[in-house]
């Protein structure tokens, strides 16, 4: 019989932070996997599951390896299976290397990478899970608070558990398991001294190279949380004005022109300042294109505030969308900043007073 717990003891919460912070050390681990581990972790996983062990590990040196790799796997082995000739079979994995998946084979290799996502876990970034089923909150309930399940279900937790502590990545297959090393790197920044802890209280963040790293080079570059391209980070000096101009997301756009230098944009970008007040500063690109400047009123941790750059309609036409589907722009505004600023949010200048912009 399983023991039902209603409530916990003040000894049991006290012991909350100590057991996250095991956790997330587990969570933030580099360096080589633990490969014995993990794949005897990973068996008893199968067994526990009612299937087949495939006895066929296969270890990758990044995400992006394994969700190539493994998707194309199981289809070539699908169409095996299926009776499909070799030489089709390995047309499909030819042209999803290669990049040309435009025929029929190549497009269900195209469309199973795009599709078939949620077949792998997460191993050590799912540490928390989402609320009631991650590795820190069952093992929780097993080790501190004496939670007592039905037969082997303790055994079951114990075995998952065991591959998110050894391991990344991963994907489970009838056939084969295929396996991500952990990264090399990991770079964070905390965002309020006040939250050590929890949800939002830190982002990826890397000055000079990728916030997180795998041993093949791949990662993922990322600017006080906001994810770049590459270049942004590693080559900010390549930028240029075009490119910071031809950006549609607002986020990137403002990392571009920090990393680039709002001094140099206003120089090498063609600009001519329209306009300025209390909401922002009003520019036109190239004699045409229209741009506004604004600060965040939110300050970072360090005080200051973050510039954005928005596009506008070139006559500030503020867009409404109808109950019927239809967009009715509104009319002209004259070119000031504010008609710009409320532009963007449907509005009229005289409509427009935020109580805060972030």
């Amino acid at each position: 019989m399983s023991k039902r717990i209603d409530s916990l003891t003040n000894a049991q919460r006290a012991r909350m932070q100590e057991h996250a912070d095991r956790w997330i050390e587990i969570g933030l681990r580099t360096g080589a996997a633990d490969r014995a581990t993990f794949e005897s972790a990973a068996k008893r996983c199968y067994e526990y599951a009612g299937i087949k062990w495939p006895g066929l590990v296969v270890w990758v040196p990044s995400p992006l390896v394994m969700a190539i790799a493994a998707p194309t796997a199981a289809l070539v082995i699908q169409y095996a299976r299926a009776g499909v000739q070799r030489n089709a079979v390995d047309g499909a994995v030819g042209g999803a290397v290669g990049g040309a998946v435009d025929g029929a084979v190549g497009g269900a290799v195209r469309g199973t990478i795009r599709l078939a996502w949620s077949s792998y876990l997460g191993g050590q970034f799912w540490a928390g899970g989402y609320g009631w089923w991650g590795a820190a909150f069952t093992s929780y309930f097993r080790e501190v608070a004496g939670l007592e399940l039905e037969g082997d279900l303790w055994d079951r937790g114990r075995a998952y558990e065991a591959t998110v502590e050894s391991a990344c990545w991963w994907w489970p297959h009838r056939r084969f398991v295929m396996v991500v090393e952990r990264p090399t790197v990991i770079h964070r920044e905390l965002v309020t001294p006040t939250r050590p802890r929890g949800w939002g209280s830190h982002r990826l963040h890397g000055e000079d190279g990728p916030a997180v790293a795998w041993p093949d080079g791949w990662g993922v570059y990322a600017w006080h949380g906001i994810r770049v391209p590459r270049q942004v980070i590693e080559a900010p000096e390549t930028l240029t004005a075009a490119q910071i101009k031809a950006e549609p997301n607002a986020e990137i756009r403002r990392v571009m022109l920090t990393r680039f230098g709002e001094d140099r944009f206003v120089r090498d970008g063609a600009l001519e300042r329209v306009h300025a007040d209390d909401v922002g500063t009003l520019y036109r690109f190239d004699g045409a294109t229209l741009a506004v400047r604004v600060l965040n009123s939110t300050p970072e941790t360090d005080g200051s505030q973050k510039p954005y750059w928005l596009y506008v309609h070139p006559e500030l036409r503020p867009m409404r969308r109808l109950a019927n589907g239809a967009v009715d722009l509104g009319k002209p505004q004259a070119l000031t900043a504010r008609n710009a600023v409320a532009s963007t949010f449907g509005l009229r200048g005289a409509e427009y007073a935020p109580a805060a912009e972030t």
